[in-house]
């Protein structure tokens, strides 16, 4: 390969705002040195993850890099444009002209740009019209087309990956790309109804909750109260019998993408509030129905076989710390059952701030119920709004927030978040604000640096979670 040789390779995709232009309408090409190697080159030599792969070369030096990991497919041509798979073929993320693309369980498409505003790179989410979202899945599905077309006619030379990695044959390739394009129109709406059967509206999911399995023994919100509040649906228990059903259908649609999970989310908020024995019956449907193991908690994931479910444990979100709430006993079955670990929804450590958002529980309560979860092995993570507030109680929110945490006698693997309220809560935050007289704090306006520097002293690290850059509630 002669260094500083230019080559012009085919870019697949040109973009515009509103549509897709296939690769026979468009004819828009990079340059690029072949001394400066591509995603696809660099992952055929070090991509561990894909413990499968190939690299497949034209005529032209152009490269198609193709590989299995856990849980997963990938297609790289050179740099762009590259797709993600789930092991039954359905496209999760596609980056194409520059634009990210993630598509969630439900079918929707978020495209997602991070262009330079000044000195700082912004994140843009914008979803995707159904037209949009129809030609893009035609677009990838096209592409693996053509893929499959090239390989047959011989237009592409294998490329072995390093003598550690294991050769994905072109027969096994093929077999899967036959699959990619399976998904047609018409398999798309079908998985679109797969996923209102097994679904009702999904619930507020915290940090890790897009990369859990997402489980619902009830549905919406008791007595008509969301964290942070946030859009509200209609609460509904479901029986032993329609979980039952529930998690049948969850893993039906699935499938082997089950396999991308790293624990159980289970819904809704109210679940440790209800019955004890109602949660130890959700909890053992659970894991009868799927395969719950702490040990691949540990174990790494070129350890596992591509199709290898990892379910370590199970998670779950409370926002309301009042009684009736579960004591040792209770606490400690959950425990057995695989609960490991509880989100605790906590809009501000000032009651007087709480009580805007519809919240009567006291210090005591929560103080009392961590201590509890503590002391049955159950961890937490501790999700805080930014400026709940407003700018007029800013101080007082901050200074009684952190009083709040350093009585939680929180520990090594217990988690704090800060969550923007605007982000949270939406038009109806800044509403009931306004309506108090109150100041909501600007889109711009960053509250983490006070919190930290104020918790230094309990040794209480916090994070920021953004719901615009995990996407909200999509469950990609």
């Amino acid at each position: 390969m002669q260094s500083g040789k230019i080559v012009e390779t085919e870019l697949f995709v040109a973009r515009n705002t509103s549509r897709f232009v296939s690769r026979r309408d468009s004819r828009k090409v990079f340059k690029r040195t072949m001394a400066e190697r591509t995603e696809a080159a660099c992952l055929l030599e070090t991509g561990a993850s894909y413990s499968r792969r190939i690299g497949l070369k034209n005529v032209e030096g152009a490269i198609v890099f193709a590989g299995f990991k856990h849980g997963g497919f990938s297609i790289y041509h050179d740099d762009a444009p590259l797709f993600h798979f789930d092991l039954e073929g359905r496209w999760q993320r596609a980056f194409i002209d520059g634009i990210h693309d993630v598509k969630g369980l439900d079918g929707s498409i978020d495209a997602l740009e991070r262009p330079r505003e000044g000195v700082a790179m912004v994140l843009r989410r914008r979803r995707l019209s159904f037209a949009e979202g129809a030609d893009l899945d035609a677009f990838i599905r096209e592409s693996c087309l053509k893929l499959i077309e090239d390989i047959h006619s011989g237009r592409f030379e294998p490329i072995m990956p390093p003598a550690f990695a294991k050769f994905l044959s072109p027969e096994d390739l093929l077999e899967f790309l036959e699959k990619i394009v399976s998904w047609d129109s018409s398999a798309w709406f079908k998985n679109r109804e797969g996923y209102l059967a097994a679904y009702g509206p999904l619930p507020f999911l915290p940090p890790d909750g897009q990369n859990s399995l997402i489980l619902q023994a009830t549905i919406g919100h008791a007595e008509g109260v969301s964290f942070g509040l946030a859009p509200r649906e209609e609460h509904v228990v479901r029986s032993p019998g329609e979980l039952s059903e529930h998690l049948r259908d969850v893993r039906k649609f699935l499938g082997k993408r089950l396999s991308q999970c790293r624990g159980v989310f289970l819904g809704g908020s109210d679940l440790l509030r209800r019955p004890a024995e109602e949660v130890e019956s959700a909890l053992n449907a659970i894991a009868t129905e799927f395969p719950i193991d702490p040990d691949t908690k540990g174990r790494r994931l070129t350890e596992l076989a591509e199709d290898q479910p990892r379910l370590s444990g199970i998670s779950t979100f409370l926002d309301d710390f009042r009684d009736p709430l579960p004591n040792s006993s209770a606490l400690k079955s959950f425990r057995d059952l695989h609960l490991r670990r509880v989100f605790l929804g906590i809009e501000s450590g000032d009651p007087e701030i709480r009580s805007l958002f519809g919240k009567s529980w006291t210090d005591d309560s929560l103080r009392a119920l961590t201590a509890n979860l503590k002391g049955n092995g159950i961890e937490l993570s501790i999700l805080i709004l930014d400026a709940p507030g407003g700018l007029e109680r800013r101080t007082s929110h901050i200074a009684k927030t952190v009083d709040l945490l350093s009585k939680l006698e929180l520990a090594r693997g217990d988690l704090v978040y800060l969550l923007d309220a605007n982000e949270v809560g939406g038009e109806t935050f800044r509403a009931a604000l306004l309506s108090h007289g109150l100041t909501p704090a600007p889109r711009t306006f960053d509250g983490l640096s006070p919190f930290k520097q104020a918790l230094v002293p309990f040794g209480i690290k916090m994070l920021s979670y953004s719901l615009e850059k995990q996407g909200g509630n999509l469950a990609s």
